[in-house]
């Protein structure tokens, strides 16, 4: 269970910037970059549009939005996690174990385990054990997602081994301002080893809450004391240049693609202070959400209203704002704010009348504005509005099924763009989004949100492993059943 893999579509598929002989310090700077911009682009706009942060507002984007595009939509998405950013992890970790530096092996275990980690998420089972034998197995057979998680969380226990050890156990170099996450600070990647292992913990809530809570303060606490992500200023962010090429990739598809990807009317009704199902033209309410002039952009540009796009209806409004919308903005992979809300939804699943609950939902959603909010001049966001927002769309009443649709709807806001929305989504049922209009056809069968995403078309044409059958509905991944 220790090996570490992705996976190829065919012998001819080799990639040619995968060199074997580039130093360890390249292969870290150009992995980080190439899995933290497929997350964004690859995995981050397509499931927030699933899920209606975003909405597909013109060009192709629209077969996102009422979920009739084919499985040959996903084959970009399965080649660059696997072909751009997977393949150059595991020659990392291969060469840093052959030149004793366990802190690089330790970093590249954590980011192979997130990439796989976010495909399976995706697709259910995957190739794993077998991925990345290229020449040994251009059509590596499908491991089933149940062994897939045991495998990432015994990478991580390993990956807390070996950042954990002393600076002296590296026979060379250490990372640093190659490591362009966390500058090379084993500290800060443990505790977002903790932290993910907290996320993949929580998954399994279906499977059994009570295990699942458990795990998830295991992971995040060590006899009382906390040990995940600590403080926004720890956050594992990666931020993009300002140049064209190497800005961030909700920026780059907004300039190369201008009004292909609106927001959503779910997503934005809530940061206007409304219900998640109320129609997209009605009113703010009294109280908006302190982030909406940072996560959207105003509609009509320069009036003070902001508008979504009704999902399965073509049309931009607003738009992925100031926060992540620029060229330098991040792209998250993990956080405080998510670790936060992590343990709120653990100790209600344990026990509703857990007052620690409370205190770690209104940490995750502080977290998330002194994270967004960055105008101290804006009259929607003072502290004294933060507090009110808090205090009315944030306090807990000790009913479980109340409770969790209140943490689950506050952390769908605060992660904006990041795929974990849809998995909290599938978890739960929450929050409560409409079906999107025009979306039922013979890849979604029934018009219903997605489960799941089918098999690319690349795969099923050249991996005669790849199962049979996929579509948005069916099968079920396994944490899902």
């Amino acid at each position: 269970m220790l090996l570490i893999s992705g996976c190829r579509l065919a012998d001819t598929n080799i990639n040619p910037n995968a060199s074997s002989d580039a130093p360890v310090s390249s292969l870290l700077s150009g992995a980080e970059v190439a899995l933290s911009f497929s997350l964004g682009v690859d995995a981050g706009l397509i499931t927030s549009t699933v899920i209606q942060q975003a909405s597909g507002a013109n060009g192709d984007a629209t077969a996102n939005d009422n979920y009739t595009a084919g499985p040959g939509r996903f084959n970009a998405v399965w080649t660059n996690f696997y072909y751009n950013s997977l393949e150059n992890l595991y020659l990392l970790k291969q060469k840093a174990q052959q030149q004793n530096l366990p802190y690089y092996t330790g970093i590249s275990r954590i980011l192979l385990t997130y990439g796989f980690g976010t495909l399976t998420d995706l697709f259910g089972d995957i190739p794993y054990a077998q991925a990345l034998q290229l020449r040994a197995q251009t059509a590596p057979v499908y491991d089933p997602q149940e062994q897939i998680y045991q495998a990432l969380q015994l990478q991580l226990d390993t990956a807390i081994q070996e950042l954990s050890q002393p600076a002296a156990s590296n026979q060379g170099a250490l990372p640093a301002s190659d490591d362009l996450i966390f500058s090379g600070d084993p500290k800060k990647w443990v505790a977002a080893a903790w932290t993910l292992k907290a996320r993949y913990a929580i998954h399994l809530s279906k499977q059994d809450k009570i295990k699942a809570a458990g795990n998830v303060l295991a992971a995040l606490y060590n006899n009382g004391s906390w040990r995940g992500i600590a403080t926004t200023r720890q956050d594992a962010v990666l931020n993009f240049g300002s140049a064209a090429t190497n800005a961030n990739p909700f920026y780059q598809q907004n300039t190369t693609r201008p009004g292909w990807i609106g927001l959503g009317a779910a997503f934005v009704n809530l940061l206007n202070g409304n219900g998640v199902k109320d129609t997209a033209t009605q009113p703010a309410a009294a109280l908006p959400d302190p982030r909406r002039a940072y996560f959207a952009t105003p509609f009509p540009a320069g009036s003070p209203a902001y508008r979504g796009g009704i999902a399965g209806v073509p049309g931009a409004y607003s738009l992925i704002g100031s926060y992540f919308g620029t060229a330098t903005s991040p792209v998250i992979l993990l956080s405080f704010a998510e670790a936060k809300f992590l343990e709120a939804e653990a100790r209600l699943l344990i026990n509703p009348a857990d007052p620690l609950a409370q205190s770690a939902l209104k940490e995750a959603i502080r977290a998330s504005f002194e994270k967004v909010i960055t105008n101290a001049e804006d009259t929607f966001a003072t502290p004294a509005r933060q507090q009110a927002y808090i205090q009315a769309k944030a306090t807990l009443t000790g009913t479980l099924a109340t409770d969790l649709q209140t943490v689950i709807t506050q952390k769908y806001i605060a992660l904006f763009l990041q795929p974990e929305a849809w998995t909290d989504y599938r978890r739960t049922g929450y929050p409560d989004i409409p079906a999107a209009r025009n979306a039922t056809h013979g890849f979604n069968p029934n018009g219903a949100i997605p489960r799941r995403f089918p098999y690319p078309q690349s795969e099923q044409s050249l991996n005669n492993h790849t199962p049979a059958g996929s579509n948005y509905q069916t099968p079920r991944l396994w944490w899902d059943q």
